[in-house]
């Protein structure tokens, strides 16, 4: 596999994946693993994703949002509620089929740092990946954040849909992929 190289150095970030197809969950280990990502965990569900997080405390978790038994969503919500600042703040990236706006305003509520649309490019996961990290380097931990790329600090912070940016009209579905 061709590695995908940019600013971003990788080598010492841990990363959890959650997904319930093994075969998605090994194409993305491949592609951060290409990335320069030494340490990678898996999860199949979210039960298990909570306990790894809790366990290893990985720098970031790449989050299917449709799955068997414990999804995305509830993850998210208890990830969030944890009382350690460490866990609750988890930078998460959910990477989904399931791309339309109800899913992105859901995800988004709950505490996400970005979403991507499968099928996964390469390219645009470093680029998110990076950027996350980068945001939490210059920014500091926070629980998502909102439309406007704003660090959302507390547990009450929503996305305030009376201020939605032109990309989630709703005749404009498509190009909300792009808002994160």
């Amino acid at each position: 596999m061709t590695s995908v190289r940019g600013p971003w150095d990788l080598s010492n970030i841990s990363c959890l994946i959650v997904e319930d197809n093994p075969h998605m969950r090994t194409i993305i280990r491949s592609v951060v693993t290409g990335f320069g990502v030494r340490t990678v965990f898996e999860a199949t569900e979210g039960a298990e994703a909570l306990e790894l997080v809790v366990d290893r405390k990985p720098d970031i978790v790449l989050c299917d949002w449709v799955m068997n038994l414990f999804g995305g969503a509830d993850f998210l919500k208890i990830l969030r509620r944890d009382p350690d600042p460490i866990v609750n703040t988890t930078p998460v990236l959910v990477i989904t089929a399931h791309a339309r706006r109800p899913v992105i305003l859901e995800a988004l509520n709950i505490g996400i740092h970005g979403f991507i649309a499968k099928p996964v490019s390469p390219a645009i996961l470093y680029k998110h990946i990076g950027d996350v990290l980068q945001r939490q380097e210059m920014q500091g931990r926070c629980k998502g954040i909102s439309l406007q790329g704003e660090p959302i600090r507390s547990t009450g912070d929503k996305v305030d849909l009376t201020k939605m940016t032109p990309e989630l009209e709703p005749d404009r579905e498509e190009a909300s992929l792009a808002l994160l």
